[in-house]
């Protein structure tokens, strides 16, 4: 989850909708988060959700028009993951899936920062 303005952030948490959020999903739920998950965050405004999928290998980047999330950019293997309205953004996905090579789901864990 990405909120841009801190003034969302309480000590409850986020409040309001935050500007992206990411699922990773899993094999058996897939085609729940694509659907139920993604209707639910269109509806309550979130601009941008994207998918990784690490079986697979891919991230998809959807942004929110006109009530539905539509494709905006998406990539596989070691492509490096522009997202046009996000010009600041790269995601070389070689780094994102060298994190999770052989760690079962359960242990998916972010980055340490450096």
């Amino acid at each position: 989850m990405v909120v841009r303005d801190a003034a969302q952030l309480s000590s409850r948490g986020v409040e309001g909708a935050p500007f992206l959020v990411v699922e990773v999903i899993s094999p058996d739920r897939g085609h729940y988060d694509r659907t139920v998950k993604a209707r639910r965050y269109a509806v309550r405004g979130i601009p941008r959700y994207w998918i990784v999928d690490p079986e697979a290998r891919r991230l998809e980047c959807f942004r929110l028009e006109a009530g539905r999330y539509a494709i905006e950019a998406t990539g596989t293997g070691s492509e490096v993951v522009e997202v046009p309205d996000l010009p600041e953004l790269t995601v070389p996905l070689a780094t994102l899936w060298s994190r999770v090579a052989g760690t079962p789901p359960s242990k998916w864990r972010p980055a340490s920062s450096p």
